[in-house]
């Protein structure tokens, strides 16, 4: 199995942008033999990277050490995109692709990535890049610019390093032995700690976030963004924005049309106190799915919950089948959350779910999460005998999804208001590292999440088809 892509080629063709690119998009991780060369270069002895490769040229056993630390790490490894010009020969199991350029395009591009340590003339670039082509001919009879050593060439002077990032992906997994890295392709991203609501059993409070490193309880605008746009490159399919109350943040709207630009489908979790005309005529093109958090019919029940606006007005019978009308009448995907917790499992929604009609109705269990809801959660648990007495009173309803405390633990994919991947299958939350810090792959290696817990409780649906169900033609192709 071809589990590596190998990048090689001259000075300036773009090898370690478009492998970068590579390592997001196909979530595998990124080596650069030229970054470890150049880091090496000064740390011991001082040098540029093109005088520490005229010592090499006079000392070839300095390639044997970087040489023998890449053959080594890389062939224990998996899933890696690779800078690396002798990988075709050193580096087995992978796709191997060959990158050229102009000495004139070349040299614009190492002039634009501001590397100080370089002379960068086209004549420099190609002096440069025959005194290497030479030393490794000499050392290994080898030629990296030989084409007939590469799975794919390509000629970059005309494309952008998106471009090329491309070509080489679609070409890799035209293999017949590709096969991706199995992973959850959806993610919930709460980006908001405010809610205008207080639910007393909520275990999504993000406390611990405000009052540590986010003191405003979300990411200024343009870091959200960034962090979407990470999201999408890592492959993920369906984006739901949550909070806190999504709603409150007013650049939404913006995030929403990002998400859908980059190829995402797209829903809110809201609890449905801000959801008006506007908003839904406004977002139509890019928003496709609206989940509304509905735990009872009854005000008294909902203001002991705390689903009620600063925990006192609770949302009207009536107001709940108004917003549920007008989510039918603009086309969107609908789904209805509730959690069952001791105060409504005795609740029949029946007439309700009937009469909305949801593509999914979502019945979770009140979930106790350490440092989340631990002061208050006491007074909402319930036993899997209660939570099965509020499943069983609506057993009719088909387009229910139950979701006990152990199916909802590790299920998720998650980022917190602070752009952090944290998972709940210990029973708290598990940050990462940031994302813009780290990017998508280191920070998910330390998640807990569970693919197959995903799949039992139903997590995979078809998000992109059943929407389509509900718009007219000429909505569907806008």
């Amino acid at each position: 199995m071809k589990n590596k892509i190998t990048l090689s080629g001259f000075a300036g063709t773009g090898k370690s942008t478009v492998g970068k690119i590579i390592e997001d998009k196909l979530n595998f991780q990124f080596i650069s033999v030229g970054n470890y060369t150049r880091e090496f270069a000064m740390e011991h002895y001082g040098m540029t990277i093109n005088e520490f490769q005229e010592k090499c040229f006079n000392q070839p056993e300095l390639d044997d050490l970087i040489d023998a630390k890449f053959k080594k790490d890389c062939n224990n490894m998996s899933h890696l995109v690779v800078d690396y010009r002798l990988g075709f020969h050193f580096i087995e199991k992978a796709f191997h692709v060959l990158l050229k350029v102009s000495d004139t395009k070349a040299a614009k591009r190492i002039r634009l990535d501001d590397r100080m340590d370089e002379v960068t003339s086209a004549k420099a670039v190609r002096l440069r890049n025959q005194k290497m082509r030479e030393r490794f001919q000499q050392k290994y009879n080898l030629d990296f610019a030989n084409e007939k050593n590469y799975d794919l060439v390509i000629h970059t002077d005309d494309l952008t390093p998106y471009e090329v990032a491309d070509i080489i992906i679609e070409q890799y997994k035209k293999l017949e032995i590709y096969k991706p890295t199995p992973t959850i392709p959806s993610i919930n991203f709460h980006l908001w700690e405010p809610c205008n609501m207080r639910c007393k059993f909520c275990f999504a409070t993000f406390q611990d976030v405000k009052q540590t490193i986010l003191p405003k309880g979300h990411l200024p605008e343009n870091e959200a963004i960034e962090v979407i746009q990470k999201i999408a490159a890592a492959g993920f399919e369906k984006i739901t924005f949550a909070g806190g109350e999504p709603l409150l943040c007013k650049w939404l709207p913006e995030l929403i049309k990002i998400a859908k630009q980059l190829g995402m489908t797209t829903m809110i979790v809201t609890n449905g106190s801000r959801l008006t005309d506007e908003f839904l005529k406004d977002n139509k093109k890019y928003l496709d799915w609206i989940a509304v958090s509905i735990d009872s019919l009854d005000d008294e029940n909902n203001i002991k919950i705390g689903r009620a606006i600063t925990g006192k007005k609770p949302l009207s019978k009536t107001y709940y089948y108004g917003i549920i009308d007008k989510i039918h009448k603009h086309g969107y995907g609908l789904k209805i959350n509730t959690v069952v917790n001791k105060v409504n499992y005795k609740d029949n929604l029946a007439a309700l779910i009937q009469y909305a009609n949801p593509k999914r109705w979502k019945v979770l269990q009140v979930l106790p999460m350490i440092g989340q809801n631990d002061n208050t959660i006491d007074d909402f648990k319930i036993s899997e005998q209660e939570f099965n007495f509020f499943l069983d009173n609506h057993k009719e309803i088909k387009t229910m999804i139950p979701e006990s405390n152990d199916a909802i633990k590790g299920s998720y994919v998650m980022v917190d208001p602070a752009g952090r991947f944290f998972d709940n299958a210990a029973g708290t939350h598990n940050y990462s590292k940031p994302i813009l810090e780290v990017g998508v792959k280191a920070a998910l290696k330390t998640m807990n999440y569970d693919l197959d817990k995903f799949l039992i409780r139903g997590g995979f649906y078809d998000w992109k088809n059943d929407i389509k169900q509900n718009l007219s033609k000429e909505e569907v192709s806008l």
